[in-house]
């Protein structure tokens, strides 16, 4: 295996806590394959005592066949071969192996998936609670003109109080303002049936309308059910007290939107666990706190755990049986992570239970996944631990000199991180290609950018994007390989064709953080080789490596490729 020194250097540490600080094509796998096969060849360290954590089930694949060609045929034999596993599926292990310590009767069963299920048995119970509810139509009139609101409540009494305090509907409100709180009377038109509740309170609206007006805005008969009903509902459903203008709380908007997305607060709140098991009433968020409060009990009642539970159970295993600690501690006594910029609290806190000799390898600057609860800043704060020993490969295989320029251009923007020596080991100089299109123009352009035999990834901030995009393509002869820039992590092609906001305005996205959409954009464009076409509409992300394209051509001319390198770099550009 061919490593140059600084990766000789990292494949050689044995013994006590280390960190690869790794840039994008530095070869970070290829690193931990030669240090797993160093322990072995050269220090002759069993195998079975050696356990790898790759990031996906992809990873692991990849790992053990490198591996497994490394080693000789001796070693090849199932028991000779180091462990390598994702993290979930370790934890899996460690609970499947001691179920009764941790507290189950029997091995418990996976939930994988359930939790959508669930989701979308709650909001038809929900649904169906609603249809089958006594519901009140009532109008709010102004004694002085006439006109009037309609709306819905299952409790007529706090919904006029809410109106009367501060309406949520904005022409009503003014009103209120303006003529006074005793010009207007609340009176209850009828009281119907859920389920027949829009269509009523649609024909007292068109009733109203016709005589002095009304100040509603929108058709009830747009959605099955009203906001306002579902939020009565859900509130009855899950226990939760209906305070005052709830319809306003953060927590409570968009309701049914917020409730498909249920799952990832829920999660994410999860892999923040750093001490005993998820308490899911410590949840701030009131939706999800009342979700769950329900999940957790329906999943302890079938005796299941999720993915998540496979870290926190194995992780308060080894802290509350020190002995059972100490024997996987002597099982597996060298412990290697990969991909550790996007571990989660709850993921460290398990990696930290395991080994003295923790060998982690990652980039920061690659750090895209806080969406799900992980945190680069762990790997910052391992780093300037003094005991841990530091290596840096950051000689970049994959792409050409311009690429990693522009690219690093981008990233150093970012504070804070771990600053990093990013260089290209192929000095070729290809222009990167920056197109501005709109949604009318971006199939021509694609199309055309498609024209290239090379091998070609179009890749997209969302999975709407995706799915555009492949109806775009859906004619040609042949498929381009067309993702989201998370999924295409790790991955590379000769020429990288980015869409961004041309057909949906979200890079950056406003509900995620600046630095880490600025990560995202610099991993997709270390996916490319030689050839990287940015495409789409006005980021702030392209002025900021776009500026380094007129001082790398002004110093090429004039000194060189390496001396206007070293030049570049010392303006800090």
């Amino acid at each position: 295996m061919n490593l140059d020194r600084n990766q000789e250097k990292a494949a050689n540490h044995v013994t006590g806590p280390a960190i690869v600080i790794a840039g994008p094509g530095s070869g970070k796998t290829t690193v931990v394959t030669a240090r797993i096969l160093n322990l072995i060849q050269t220090h002759n360290i069993p195998p079975s005592q050696i356990l790898a954590i790759a990031f996906n089930r992809k990873a692991v694949e990849e790992m053990e066949t490198r591996i497994r060609h490394g080693l000789t045929p001796d070693n090849t034999k199932t028991s000779q071969r180091p462990v390598i596993r994702t993290l979930h599926a370790f934890g899996k292990d460690i609970i499947t192996e001691n179920y009764k310590r941790a507290g189950f009767n029997q091995i418990p069963e996976i939930w994988s998936g359930q939790i959508d299920q669930i989701i979308a048995d709650e909001q038809k119970q929900i649904e169906r609670e609603a249809s089958t509810t006594t519901v009140a139509i009532y109008k709010i009139e102004s004694k002085k003109t006439g006109k009037c609101y309609i709306g819905q409540t299952t409790n007529p009494d706090r919904r006029k109080k809410e109106h009367f305090d501060h309406s949520s509907n904005d022409r009503l409100r003014q009103a209120i303002r303006s003529e006074g709180e005793t010009q207007f009377r609340f009176e209850v038109l009828e009281r119907v049936p859920g389920r027949e509740a829009n269509r009523r309170e649609a024909h007292w609206i068109a009733f109203y309308r016709d005589q002095a007006g009304v100040f509603n805005r929108a058709d009830p008969l747009r959605m099955r059910y009203s906001n306002q009903i579902i939020l009565e509902m859900f509130c009855q459903h899950f226990g939760i007290i209906y305070e005052e203008h709830l319809d306003r709380h953060p927590d409570f908007e968009n309701l049914r939107e917020r409730f498909n997305g249920i799952e990832e607060i829920v999660m994410r709140a999860k892999r923040q666990v750093t001490t005993g098991v998820f308490d899911p009433t410590t949840l701030d968020d009131a939706v999800a706190k009342a979700f769950a409060v329900k999940y957790e009990t329906l999943k302890t009642e079938a005796n299941a755990i999720d993915f998540e539970d496979m870290i926190i159970h194995a992780a308060n295993l080894l802290e509350t049986c020190p002995d059972l600690r100490q024997t996987y501690r002597d099982k597996y006594p060298y412990l290697l992570v990969d991909e550790f910029q996007d571990i989660s609290p709850a993921d460290f806190r398990l990696i930290s239970l395991l080994s003295e000799n923790l060998f982690a390898v990652g980039d920061d600057d690659q750090a895209i996944y806080s969406f799900r609860g992980g945190n680069s800043e762990i790997m910052q704060a391992f780093t300037e631990q003094r005991d841990v020993k530091k290596y840096e490969i950051t000689r970049n295989y994959r792409s050409t000199s311009t690429i990693v320029e522009h690219a690093r251009a981008l990233i150093e923007r970012n504070e804070p991180r771990i600053r990093k020596n990013l260089r290209a080991h192929n000095p070729m100089q290809q222009r990167i290609k920056i197109v501005e299109t709109t949604p009318k123009t971006v199939e021509t352009t694609l199309l055309r950018e498609l024209e290239s035999p090379k091998e070609i990834a179009i890749l997209a901030r969302t999975n709407d994007e995706i799915e555009r995009i492949q109806e775009m393509l859906i004619n040609l002869p042949t498929s381009p390989e067309v993702t989201t820039i998370h999924k295409a992590k790790g991955r590379e092609w000769e020429k990288v064709i980015l869409v961004h906001n041309t057909l949906e305005r979200r890079f950056p996205r406003r509900d995620s953080i600046l630095t880490e959409e600025r990560r995202v954009f610099y991993v997709a464009m270390t996916r490319a080789k030689v050839e990287l076409v940015v495409l789409g509409g006005q980021c702030p992300f392209v002025p900021e490596f776009e500026e380094i394209r007129k001082n790398i051509g002004y110093y090429l001319r004039q000194f060189g490729y390496w001396r206007a390198r070293r030049r570049i770099k010392n303006k800090k550009i």
